[in-house]
C-alpha cells in the first residue's frame, strides 16, 4: 500500500463521507502473479457489504483496475484496514493500516455541557441509546463543560463520552505487526508459501523494531527499482506534555502471535476495546487501569497515559512501553529489538508534529 509499512493511515470525523480509490498496479518483482486486492475496514460498521472488501460478498480489484469505496463514518473509534485477498499472506506482506473516527463531541462549542450536547446529538440521530445497539450509552448526568487543553485549544476526545473521561492532548497510532523473513524469502523466490509453518521472528511497532522505533524521522528503503523511498513513515516515540494526557490507539495486525505491551511507572487507563467505549448499558464506567495489555490479531484498544500529576511526572523523565515476552523483544534472536519504544515527558508537545520541547 504505497510501499509503506504500515499502510497509509487515515483519520476522519463522525458523519464524514469518505471516498477511497484503490488502484491495483501489480508487482515489479512478481509479474507472474495476477493478484486481486481489496480494502476491508476491519470491525467497521459498513451500511452495505458491497464496500466491505470481503471478496465473497463485494468487489475485488484486478491488476490495472481501480475501484472507489464509499464510507459514512457513523461511530467513533480506532479501526484498521487491510487487504482481504489471502489475508494471512497479504497482512504479513504489510497491507495493513489504521483508520480513526473522531467523535462528534470534539465539535461541541467551548464552554458548553458535554452531557447536554450528547443528549441533543442522540435526539438528532433519533437514537434513545438505551438498547444493545447503542455504542456509547449516556453517562450519569454531569456538568462537565468543553474547556481548553494545555495549549489553549479545545480539548479532544477519543469517544462521545459525555463526561470528559476520554479527553487527551496528543494522540499516537501504535500498530503491532509481525514479520517472518523465511515466508517472504520463499514467496519472492517463486516457491509456494508455507502458510502452516509461518512463524514471526521480527516484531514491530508501526513497521519498526527497537531502536528504530525511537527515531523520530521517516525511514527510507531502496525500492525494487533502486530508488530510496520512505517505507516506514511513522515512529513510535511517544511524547507527553507535562500535566497532559496522550491517547494511544493500539491495533494488533499480527497473524501468528498474541502481543503484550507493558508500561511500568505510568499506568495505562484502558478506555475502549475494539472501538467500543468501556461502559455498561446503564452508563456506568467500566474503564480500568493496568500495567499491561494483551491483544490478539484483529483487535484494537484505546488507552490513555496520564501525566497530569506534575509532582510525579516531570519534564525530562523517560519511561518505556515494551513487551514482557522476551522472545518478542529481539530481532530474530539478536539482542535489543522488537516491541519497545520510549515515552518522554516534555515541557510541551506540538499535537500535530509531535515535536517535544524539554
Amino acid at each position: 500500500m504505497n510501499g509503506n509499512e504500515p499502510a497509509p493511515m487515515m483519520a476522519i470525523d463522525e458523519d464524514d463521507e469518505f471516498f477511497l480509490t484503490l488502484t491495483n498496479v501489480g508487482m515489479i518483482m512478481r509479474p507472474d502473479l495476477f493478484e486481486k486486492h481489496t480494502v476491508h475496514f476491519h470491525g467497521y460498521p459498513n451500511a452495505s457489504s458491497f464496500y466491505d472488501g470481503v471478496p465473497d460478498a463485494s468487489v475485488a480489484i484486478n491488476i490495472g483496475a481501480s475501484f472507489t469505496y464509499y464510507y459514512l463514518a457513523p461511530d467513533a473509534g480506532t479501526y484498521f484496514w487491510h487487504c482481504h485477498i489471502t489475508p494471512p499472506e497479504h497482512l504479513q506482506m504489510g497491507m495493513v493500516g489504521q483508520i480513526f473516527v473522531r467523535p462528534r463531541q470534539n465539535r461541541v462549542p467551548a464552554g458548553q455541557s458535554l452531557y447536554q450536547s450528547l443528549v441533543l446529538q442522540q435526539k438528532d440521530l433519533r437514537t434513545a441509546c438505551n438498547d444493545i445497539l447503542c455504542s456509547t450509552p449516556l453517562p450519569p448526568q454531569n456538568n462537565v463543560h468543553h474547556g481548553p487543553n494545555l495549549s489553549g485549544t479545545p480539548t479532544l476526545y477519543a469517544y462521545n463520552d459525555g463526561d470528559g473521561s476520554t479527553a487527551y492532548d496528543v494522540e499516537y497510532p501504535v500498530q503491532i505487526h509481525g514479520f517472518d523473513p523465511n515466508f517472504h524469502f520463499v514467496g519472492m523466490t517463486f516457491n509456494p508459501e508455507p502458510f502452516t509453518d509461518m512463524k514471526d521472528k521480527f516484531f514491530m511497532l508501526n513497521g519498526r523494531s527497537y531502536p528504530d522505533t525511537v527515531n523520530p524521522s521517516p525511514l527510507s528503503t531502496p525500492a525494487s527499482d533502486g530508488v530510496p523511498r520512505f517505507s516506514q513513515p511513522l515512529p513510535s516515540l511517544i511524547n507527553i506534555p507535562v500535566g497532559g494526557k496522550v491517547l494511544l490507539r493500539i491495533s494488533d495486525l499480527d497473524v501468528t502471535e498474541y502481543q503484550t505491551l507493558a508500561s511500568l511507572g505510568m499506568p495505562m487507563h484502558v478506555v475502549a476495546i475494539n472501538a467500543r467505549l468501556l461502559r455498561d448499558m446503564a452508563g456506568n464506567d467500566m474503564t480500568y487501569y493496568t500495567n499491561s495489555i494483551t491483544l490478539g490479531g484483529g483487535e484494537s484498544l484505546d488507552l490513555i497515559l496520564d501525566a497530569s500529576d506534575t509532582t510525579k511526572y516531570r519534564s525530562g523523565q523517560v519511561f518505556y512501553l515494551y513487551t514482557p515476552n522476551l522472545d518478542h523483544l529481539a530481532n530474530d534472536q539478536e539482542n535489543f529489538g522488537g516491541l519497545m519504544t520510549d515515552v518522554h515527558i516534555c515541557r510541551s508537545v506540538d499535537p500535530k508534529t509531535k515535536v517535544c520541547t524539554l
